[in-house]
C-alpha cells in the first residue's frame, strides 16, 4: 500500500489523524464493544490475531465488511491498480501468457478491491487470441463487491464467486492480500518468545504478554512456529534481542491449503510487501513490521478506531513458500516488484500506452508518474516482492519466464 501526499507515523496518543464522522465513530464503538465482550469471555486476554481478525473482518462490522471507503483519494491507502494502469496491464501480459502455455482459460483474482486490476487487465486479456473464457473475482466485502460490479458492468466473462472452486485451471492473481491476514504478534523474553496479545485496561485496549503455557487458545501452535523460528535464525547465527517484537501469519497453511485443495493445475503469482524471513525477523527491525492506515495516514497503533482502518504486517515469504511447498505448490519465482515489472515488459507497456500523447500532456505525465512509483526503491520497487507458484504443470509448459529472469531471488527464502 502506499499514502498520498505527506505521510505520518502516530503512535497511541498522538494527534493529527483526520477527525471521524460522529457515523464513523459510532460504528468503531460498535467493533469495540464486539472485542470488549469477545476478551471477556476469554477471560481478559485474546491473541492479536483473534484482534486483528475481528477488527478487519467481523460480518457487518470489521474493516473489510463494513462499507466505509478503502482505496483511493476518498479512502486509506492507494494500491497499485490505482496507482497506474501499467501495473495491471503488465501483469496482464504475463497471465495471457501462461493462460497460454498451459492450454487453461480462467483467471481468480483475490481481494479485487475497487475492481481497478481486473478493468484494466481485461483490456490486454480480452484482446483476439487470447486463452481467457472466465474472470472470477472472491470477494469478502459486500460494499467493495458493489464497486466492483460498478466498475466491470460492461465486461463480459466476468463473476463473482463467494467461495473458492473445485477443479481450478488457469492463473490466480492476488495483490496485497497476504500481508492483511491475521497476524500472531511476539516479544522476545529472555531465549524464548512470548505472546504479545490484547487486554482491557483503564485507557482502553492495550497490549499484554505472556508466556505460551498452554494456558490460551493456540499456544501450542505458537510455541511450533516460533521454534522452527528461532532454529531457522540460530542456523544463520543469528539471535534476536530482548525486547523485541515481531510477528508472523498463522493463517498461511490454511490459506494454501484450501487454494491447492481448489486448484486442478495452473499458475498462482502473489504480490505483496514483505521479505525473505531473515530479513524481515533481522535485530535491526526490533519494533517489526505492523502498521496501520487511515485516511492516507500511517501510524503504529491497532487499538486506534478500530474498524475504520486497516492494519497490516509484511509479509515472510520464506513461511509463503514453506506452506506453499507443503501445500503442493512448486515455486517457481521470487523477485521484486520493480524486477517483475521490467522483466514482464513495462517499459513497452508505456510506449504502447504512451503512442500519440505529448510528452508535456497530462496523460503522458501521469503515465510517467506512475511508472517511478511502481518500480523506484523508495516508492514500491523494492518493497514489494512478487511471487510464483505453480501445480501440477509439466517442467516445459512455462519455461525462461521472462518477469523473474532479471533478478531471481529464490535463494534468499
Amino acid at each position: 500500500m502506499t499514502r498520498r501526499g505527506p505521510v505520518s507515523i502516530s503512535n497511541a496518543g498522538e494527534k493529527g489523524l483526520p477527525t471521524p464522522s460522529p457515523d464513523a465513530l459510532a460504528h468503531s464503538e460498535r467493533v469495540r464493544s464486539l472485542i470488549v465482550e469477545r476478551i471477556s469471555a476469554a477471560g481478559g486476554w485474546i491473541s492479536f490475531a483473534e484482534y486483528m481478525q475481528l477488527a478487519l473482518y467481523a460480518p457487518a462490522l470489521g474493516y473489510y465488511s463494513a462499507g466505509a471507503a478503502k482505496f483511493g483519494g476518498e479512502g486509506d491507502f492507494v494500491t497499485a491498480p490505482l496507482i497506474s494502469p501499467l501495473f495491471s496491464r503488465t501483469c496482464a501480459r504475463r497471465i495471457s501468457s501462461w493462460l497460454g502455455g498451459t492450454g487453461t482459460d480462467a483467471v481468480l483474482e483475490f481481494g479485487p478491491g475497487t475492481g481497478r486490476f481486473a478493468a484494466d487487465a481485461l483490456e490486454v486479456l480480452t484482446e483476439p487470441g487470447s486463452a481467457l473464457r472466465r474472470y472470477a473475482l472472491l470477494e469478502v466485502s459486500g460494499d467493495l463487491r458493489a464497486r466492483q460490479v460498478e466498475t466491470l458492468h460492461s465486461m463480459t466473462g466476468v463473476e463473482w464467486i463467494n467461495e473458492l472452486p473445485r477443479g481450478f485451471r488457469g492463473v490466480v492473481f492476488a495483490n496485497e492480500v497476504l500481508d492483511a491476514l491475521p497476524c500472531e504478534r511476539f516479544v522476545v523474553r529472555g531465549e524464548t518468545w512470548w505472546r504479545l496479545g490484547v487486554g482491557l485496561g483503564a485507557s482502553g485496549f492495550e497490549w499484554r504478554v505472556r508466556p505460551p503455557d498452554g494456558a490460551a487458545p493456540g499456544d501450542a501452535e505458537f510455541i511450533e512456529a516460533a521454534e522452527q523460528r528461532i532454529k531457522d535464525l540460530l542456523l544463520h547465527d543469528e539471535i534476536l534481542p530482548e525486547g523485541y517484537c515481531g510477528e508472523w501469519h498463522p493463517w498461511l497453511d490454511g490459506w494454501m491449503s484450501a487454494l491447492s485443495a481448489a486448484m486442478d493445475r495452473g499458475v498462482v503469482l502473489l504480490a505483496d510487501y514483505g521479505l525473505p524471513r531473515l530479513h524481515l525477523m533481522h535485530p535491526d527491525r526490533i519494533q517489526g513490521s505492523l502498521r496501520c492506515h487511515y485516511r492516507h495516514y500511517a501510524h503504529g497503533d491497532p487499538f486506534l478506531l478500530p474498524g475504520l482502518g486497516d492494519i497490516t504486517a509484511w509479509v515472510d515469504f520464506s513461511a509463503v513458500a514453506e506452506s506453499a511447498s507443503r501445500a503442493g505448490f512448486k515455486v517457481t519465482g521470487f523477485t521484486t516488484q520493480a524486477a517483475f515489472l521490467m522483466g514482464a515488459g513495462i517499459e513497452q507497456e508505456l510506449q504502447i500506452m504512451a503512442t500519440g500523447l505529448d510528452p508535456a500532456s497530462p496523460d503522458y505525465l501521469s503515465l510517467a508518474h506512475g511508472a517511478r512509483t511502481l518500480l523506484l526503491p523508495g516508492e514500491m520497487g523494492e518493497s514489494v516482492k512478487f511471487m510464483m507458484l505453480t501445480r501440477n504443470l509439466d517442467e516445459g509448459e512455462i519455461a525462461d519466464e521472462p518477469s523473474f529472469s532479471l533478478r531471481d531471488l529464490r535463494d534468499s527464502l
